[in-house]
């Protein structure tokens, strides 16, 4: 379905859905994934928390946001909406009923990355990767058994990088934009690079819902009305698709035997 028809179809089924509520709950993770989202205090900062003042400003509808560990947000009635969430983290899991996504709202780039100048390793040669608690690195668990690299867990991801940068793993596992958002507080903007024969995730962020699948159309509008103001907001906080960094991403290699 092209754009235009999309947004046709949005604004059809708008017409005929019930009068527009004046709030929403929607659940957020609690923690700090700057400049994607900071709801470690409410009302948050980053981009998704002015997507939501900007959806409140457009449409009139109050957010409410509710700041919850990250294993409370499913399945919780006090949750209209869950943010971040998408299709793939629940479809290993035997879901009892099917969860509504809206359109993606932005794409995380979770990347491996390695020192500077170290960009060319290949996955054989790596030992070592540091991965923050709480954060399933499914694109390394998917490989892991073909190759001879631990995971360490660390306890958040500025831990999992400077243990990179002083050499004790050879590699971490850090969503780039929050890797670069971290290295500039740390007075290292330019020590590491995505490591370009390491596994890479492209993954987009949705709302999502068991119930409430017509707040989610009227996010679906809202992310057609207004392309323009949201672009620009992804342009203030620089986040950027895998395209749009113009690197070479090459599959791992084959371990040799």
């Amino acid at each position: 379905m092209t754009i235009f028809r999309l947004l046709i179809w949005l604004l059809l089924v708008g017409a005929v859905l019930p009068a527009r509520a004046e709030s929403v709950r929607i659940c957020v993770q609690n923690i700090d994934y700057y400049p994607h989202y900071d709801f470690s205090d409410l009302p948050g900062r980053g981009y998704a928390a002015d997507l939501f003042a900007l959806f409140t400003a457009k449409t009139g509808v109050k957010i409410i946001l509710l700041s919850l560990p990250v294993k409370r947000l499913q399945d919780n009635p006090d949750c209209q909406l869950v943010y971040p969430d998408n299709p793939q983290w629940h479809s290993a899991k035997g879901e009892p009923q099917p969860l509504y996504f809206s359109q993606s709202f932005t794409g995380i780039i979770g990347s491996t990355v390695v020192r500077r100048g170290e960009g060319d390793t290949e996955l054989s040669a790596i030992r070592s990767i540091a991965i923050p608690r709480g954060f399933t690195p499914d694109h390394l668990l998917a490989v892991q058994q073909n190759y001879s690299f631990n995971l360490v867990e660390v306890s958040d991801a500025t831990a999992a990088l400077q243990m990179l940068l002083k050499k004790r793993v050879d590699a971490a596992d850090v969503e780039w934009h929050v890797a670069r958002h971290l290295l500039n507080k740390l007075g290292q903007p330019d020590a590491v690079e995505i490591g370009r024969w390491l596994p890479l995730a492209s993954v987009g962020f949705h709302l999502s819902s068991r119930d409430h699948g017509d707040l989610l159309r009227r996010f679906d509008l809202f992310l057609l009305q207004y392309q323009s103001e949201i672009a620009l907001l992804k342009t203030r906080y620089q986040l950027q698709t895998v395209e749009q960094l113009k690197i070479n991403i090459a599959e791992p290699s084959a371990p040799a035997h």
